[in-house]
């Protein structure tokens, strides 16, 4: 079986793109443990709850497309379980499971929920296009105020960038890296400076990297970027 690749930092320093998939995975596990903080895929939708404000969790629907959900998750983590280096499978073997869900229980909070969820594997699967559509959607499920609305719009930033999409991309970080509400802003800042850096605009991306050098010297992307403008690289 093949082994993890380890990522070193000369590799982040050199392969932006590289870094894209390293942080955007820790930042997916780290949702993923917020989201799961309470027990099983239970724990997203009673989250889900208290976030949305919604008291009618013995209605029906919403524990059908709870329980749907909670299979269709399980179904595609014991096939990762199975062949972790093979998500092609766990994604074939559980796409039209979701597919249901969104269809089914769209308008429940399982059906919300699980449009993130989804669009986050489409995602790690290299479905670009299709994260983007859901991460999309999800955003006009959840109210702008709500606390999960700024993480969708962190996701579909990364979603863009990784599409090549860096006008639709900087409509995002622009606003969310300067924004008071704005979350992870020293990560969505780095993410900032690597699109200027990909449309060639130097100037600005040596802007933001001198920002990020001058702030928090713990922020995860410090001693990158402080090499990178040392070196001029």
């Amino acid at each position: 079986m093949a082994k993890k690749k380890k990522i070193t930092r000369k590799q982040l320093l050199k392969e932006p793109d590289e870094f894209l998939v390293f942080s955007r995975r820790m930042f997916n596990y780290v949702m993923d443990n917020f989201q799961y903080v309470l027990g099983g895929i239970g724990g997203i939708i009673l989250a889900a709850l208290l976030i949305l404000g919604i008291h009618a969790w013995g209605l029906s629907t919403e524990n059908k497309g709870a329980i749907k959900l909670s299979e269709t998750k399980n179904a595609f983590i014991k096939a990762l379980e199975k062949d972790p280096q093979n998500t092609e499978a766990a994604f074939s073997s559980t796409e039209s499971s979701f597919e249901t869900v969104l269809d089914d229980y769209g308008n429940t909070v399982a059906g919300k929920m699980a449009t993130i969820i989804f669009a986050n594997i489409c995602y790690d699967t290299g479905r670009y296009n299709k994260s983007i559509s859901l991460y999309e959607k999800a955003l006009k499920n959840f109210d702008a105020t709500s606390t999960i609305y700024p993480l969708i719009r962190y996701n579909l930033g990364y979603a863009y960038v990784a599409n090549q999409d860096y006008d639709k991309a900087l409509k995002i970080l622009e606003k969310d890296a300067f924004s008071p509400e704005g979350l992870l802003k020293d990560d969505v800042l780095f993410l900032l400076a690597l699109v200027y850096e990909k449309m060639d605009n130097t100037e600005k991306r040596n802007q933001i990297f001198d920002m990020i050098k001058t702030g928090n010297e713990e922020a995860l992307f410090y001693e990158i970027v402080k090499n990178k403008r040392t070196n001029n690289t």
